[in-house]
């Protein structure tokens, strides 16, 4: 076996080196370690930031869709309130509550339920 091999017959200028080495490769060791749990962490918090938002997203939207509802069922209500008593104010908070109502088909057949409310009163 080789003398230099064994680090206890290095020179002193060969142990200092030695231990420089090691201090680095360990700092070296250690920071990709760092960086390691870092970059893990960053994408940890990226990803609980974006299922936030999911939810936060899905959150409105049944919101508005719950509201949706909300205004076709009282422009309904209002629409045979109308039907029944068929005065101009009936006939007027009818119109008002239709325009909340956001879907096209429901809002026409509305309107076209307003619209023979109308006539019928002119008779």
């Amino acid at each position: 076996m080789n003398k230099n091999l064994n680090p206890l017959n290095w020179t002193k200028k060969q142990q200092i080196i030695s231990g420089a080495v090691a201090i680095i490769l360990i700092g070296g060791v250690t920071t990709g370690i760092v960086n390691h749990a870092n970059h893990q962490a960053k994408e940890r918090k990226i990803e609980a930031l974006k299922n936030k938002k999911i939810k936060l997203c899905k959150a409105r939207a049944e919101k508005a869709r719950k509201l949706e509802k909300t205004n076709e069922a009282d422009s309904k209500k209002l629409l045979d309130i109308a039907e029944k008593t068929p005065t101009d104010k009936n006939i007027k908070l009818a119109e008002d509550s239709i325009l909340k109502v956001k879907n096209a088909e429901v809002k026409k057949a509305f309107d076209n339920q307003v619209v023979g409310i109308k006539n019928r009163v002119k008779l």
